[in-house]
């Protein structure tokens, strides 16, 4: 019995990760089980539903688990057989398996024992094609095989990318072996696999393996706990690309940038369990961070550490992607503002707010963080970033005017509008603005009209409560034919006489000259 027990302890060490049907599981003890004969292991299964207990029986306790119903005990028989990488590629890319080919090192000793430089084995030609396809593979996968080793891999001479999710590799070792033996690999996806947690012992001894791989993912393994990603991020301290995505990680801490992520430029936290963000600004001093994927992460606010308003934080110094979509933020406008503290956000992804709309929220996400180029891969058009800054000005002229003249305001007034200082250095103070439609000398006013096709020009007095759908009827019949076109409008805008860089939409066909505050001596553009 012991004997039998010892081979079992060798063939499923604590940590060897099964499969059983559809389920995969942990190996968290291997022994007898009181009250029953023979060999057991006891299985931690990543279905928390899957098992009957947590892993005591009985009375007695065996293991632990991390739920109160992830345990079970399973006869070693009933365990799926295991492969090597090498293997599981051979029959899913070459279509069959080490044990039915013959092995071309055999071939190779038995010719130079022979000095037979030409011996021919029947079937060797076929094997050798096969083999120059297999050597050719620059990516593989081999997901969702009962792989747990890395067998021979030195014919894959320029693989790149190898996706082993969802296999049964459960330690460094394994992965290391593969990476030493593939020098090319660069991208390596290790997602829903569950891994045990490397010492600094085995992370010195590994960690040169990792040295030429560019990109990790480790979607859904497991982790919880940011110390142990931070431990085992050791053996790759020069990764660049790491994903993490659907980890159940809430809270994060600072990184020492001396040991890990040295090079780190994209981390993707999706659908993790980080909802304060305050979190993420832990992450700040990984200065080579360029794309950060936050996407539905439950958070409601953004919140950055203070900087001048004039200023840029000293915080992710590279930060030029931000992907926020699917989040329930409840303030545009102040997170917004708080994104313009960063140095070099260029890239925004976001989701509207309910109440909101996607015109709506590009328009303040470009007016209020400075230098943004796209919001939701949309690009920001010189005219896009002019009419979204006039839009700001106007929206909180009132709210500056009153505070103008207040040193100590004026300065609360830029914490929540950073931008605005900008804009009035651009436009102009809003005063006028403000007053100057309540002041009406006459009802009509002189517009001119300029055709943008042939440079025509139309002077032409025309009420203030003329809606702009009325005059882009008398702009149609005058002009026409060279802007009509059967019973089409043509598009206006207009621009302020005295800021002449404000070029102002007049979308709105049912609103009047009076409420896009067009005077005497502005510009009406017809396209």
């Amino acid at each position: 019995m012991v004997g039998i027990i010892d081979n079992t302890c060798l063939h499923y060490p604590i940590g060897t990760r099964i499969k059983v049907g559809d389920n995969y599981g942990t190996v968290k003890y291997v022994g007898e089980v009181t009250g029953y004969s023979g060999s057991w292991l006891g299985i931690e299964w990543d279905d928390p539903h899957r098992g009957k207990h947590n892993g005591s029986l009985n009375g007695k306790h065996y293991f632990h688990t991390q739920y109160p119903n992830a345990g079970s005990f399973v006869r070693p028989g009933k365990i799926g057989p295991f492969m090597s990488l090498e293997d599981a590629a051979r029959e899913r890319y070459l279509g069959y398996s080490a044990e039915r080919s013959l092995n071309t090192s055999l071939i190779r000793e038995a010719q130079e024992n022979m000095q037979a430089s030409f011996f021919e084995v029947v079937g060797m030609d076929k094997i050798a094609r096969k083999q120059s396809k297999f050597e050719q593979l620059s990516e593989v996968s081999v997901d969702s095989c009962p792989v747990n080793a890395a067998g021979y891999l030195k014919d894959f001479q320029v693989l790149t990318a190898l996706n082993v999710s969802s296999t049964l590799i459960w330690n460094w070792e394994i992965v290391a072996n593969i990476c030493k033996q593939v020098p090319t690999l660069l991208d390596l996806n290790l997602s829903s696999n569950r891994f045990v947690l490397p010492t600094d012992v085995q992370i010195n001894e590994l960690e040169p393996a990792f040295r030429n791989v560019q990109c990790i993912n480790l979607r859904n393994c497991g982790y919880k706990d940011w110390t142990d990603v931070m431990q085992t991020a050791k053996l790759w301290p020069h990764i660049q690309v790491l994903a993490l995505q659907e980890n159940s990680i809430s809270e994060l801490r600072e990184v020492n940038c001396k040991e890990i992520f040295k090079s780190l430029r994209e981390l993707d936290l999706h659908r993790t369990k980080i909802m304060d963000f305050d979190q993420v600004c832990k992450l700040g001093n990984i200065r080579t961070l360029k794309s950060l994927n936050l996407m539905e992460n439950c958070i409601e606010e953004i919140k950055l550490p203070y900087c001048e308003p004039h200023l840029k934080l000293q915080k992710f110094l590279q930060l030029e992607q931000l992907n926020g979509l699917y989040n329930p933020i409840w303030n545009e406008e102040d997170a917004f503002n708080e994104l313009d503290k960063l140095p070099s956000l260029k890239r925004l992804s976001k989701t509207p707010h309910l109440k909101s709309n996607f015109d709506d929220m590009f328009s303040k996400a470009v007016g209020m963080i400075s230098q943004l180029e796209t919001v939701n891969k949309v690009q920001v058009s010189a005219e896009a970033r002019r009419d979204a800054s006039y839009d700001i000005w106007k929206r909180y002229a009132m709210e500056w005017l009153q505070v103008a003249d207040k040193p100590e305001l004026l300065q609360e007034f830029y914490k929540k509008h950073r931008t605005y200082a900008g804009i009035i250095k651009r436009y102009g103070s809003p005063a006028e603005f403000v007053v100057r439609p309540k002041v009406k000398h006459s009802n009509l006013i002189k517009v001119r009209v300029v055709n943008k096709k042939n440079g025509e020009i139309w002077e032409k007095r025309v009420p203030r409560m003329i809606t702009v759908q009325t005059l882009q009827g008398l702009i149609a019949k005058r002009f026409q034919p060279t802007t009509a076109s059967g019973s089409s409008l043509p598009m206006l805008s207009y621009i302020d006489a005295k800021y002449p860089d404000l070029i102002v939409p007049m979308d709105n066909s049912a609103k009047t000259l009076d409420f896009y505050s067009v005077q005497d001596g502005d510009t009406i553009c017809v396209k």
